[in-house]
């Protein structure tokens, strides 16, 4: 059953978080945020724009969750199995390589492993975050930087777009079929996110943020490169909301199966653990994930024994950008002691 959101206006919030969205938007008439709020089953919308469901967002890592419950429905259908190592479906020189699950939960020992034979040309042509540092990638070459780099036993949490880029290939290898089809498919048809996509329309699509006349450009992606598994949807608040009830109230195996904790990621050094696609917090019921690209910075929360979501879509350019996932985390706890008056409905 499609749920139907209510707009809440200024009102609903207390001074601190009024204080926080305004701090945010009052930098640039440029700038745009939307904010999602699920609770009991109501969803609720706040946003500075009057169509904010026309409103289209790179997501960045949060499609790092989207390619998980992919990677899980491939599993179910007995495509892949999780604790098989990637060498079972791409062909690699003889070694020891992590296993699907591995790179699933960032436990693979790739951790701030950007090689460099990718994001090179990139970087120096344009510079970090100007435009996509991985747009010349290609399963081609992750595979290349996959034989020259092995598995690191017991490595811990270690956070890794590689890895989800080595998930893609492993996804390509045993469905048949180019990623980015692959993953649209799904995206659209198992979750039905119907507006979330890899390329988007560009005049249908959030123009980059601007301030004081510096523009940045859009991420864009080639519908060959397995990077979108770990950064490439473009997608808008509907679609995300539909998402986050969806991890509430579904039962579906590929989904409730991503919510499970991995005690490889445990450590006495980190409140930070995973789950499959998802991070969480130890003793915590919170999933939460985080995306950046350009521009564009995204913030997830659920609990679906709490019964509650959070989703901030921002588009802002500097130190403000941060801020949306510190506003999420500000309505997470704000929805969790009660302090948010869903009541005062927008006029």
């Amino acid at each position: 059953m499609e749920l139907i959101p209510t707009f809440i206006g200024d009102e609903a919030f207390r001074p601190k978080v009024r204080a926080c969205i305004k701090g945010y938007l009052d930098i640039s008439d440029n700038y745009s945020l939307s904010i999602g709020l699920y609770k009991e089953g109501r969803i609720f919308v706040y946003s500075n724009s009057d169509d904010v469901f026309s409103l289209q967002y790179d997501i960045g890592s949060v499609s790092k969750t989207v390619t998980a419950h992919l990677m899980l429905y491939l599993a179910e259908k007995g495509l892949v199995e999780l604790d098989k190592e990637v060498c079972c479906y791409i062909d690699l020189p003889r070694g020891s390589y992590p296993t699907v699950y591995e790179l699933l939960t960032h436990t693979a020992g790739y951790h701030n492993l950007t090689p460099i034979e990718i994001t090179l040309p990139s970087l120096l042509s344009h510079g970090y975050a100007r435009k996509n540092i991985y747009e010349d990638c290609t399963s081609k070459k992750v595979v290349q930087c996959l034989k020259k780099r092995q598995r690191v036993a017991n490595a811990g949490y270690g956070y890794s777009d590689f890895a989800y880029a080595v998930l893609a290939v492993v996804a390509e290898n045993v469905s048949g079929c180019r990623f980015s089809e692959l993953f649209e498919d799904f995206i659209q048809n198992e979750l039905s996110m119907k507006k979330t996509v890899i390329i988007a329309d560009p005049k249908r699509r959030t123009p980059p943020a601007a301030d004081r006349g510096r523009i940045y450009n859009f991420w864009n992606w080639n519908a060959n490169n397995p990077y979108v598994a770990g950064g490439g949807l473009v997608s808008n608040l509907a679609d995300i909301m539909s998402y986050l009830s969806l991890q509430i109230t579904s039962n579906e195996k590929y989904i409730t199966d991503a919510h499970k904790l991995c005690w490889a990621s445990l450590s006495p050094n980190s409140n930070i653990a995973t789950c499959i696609g998802w991070h969480t917090y130890k003793n915590s019921n919170q999933l939460w994930h985080v995306g950046g690209v350009g521009t564009f910075r995204s913030s997830v929360i659920f609990n679906k024994k709490r019964q509650m979501a959070v989703a901030v879509l921002g588009n802002a350019k500097g130190v403000a950008s941060a801020n949306v996932h510190y506003l999420a985390k500000m309505l997470y706890s704000e929805i969790k002691i009660n302090k948010i008056k869903f009541y005062k409905v927008k006029e």
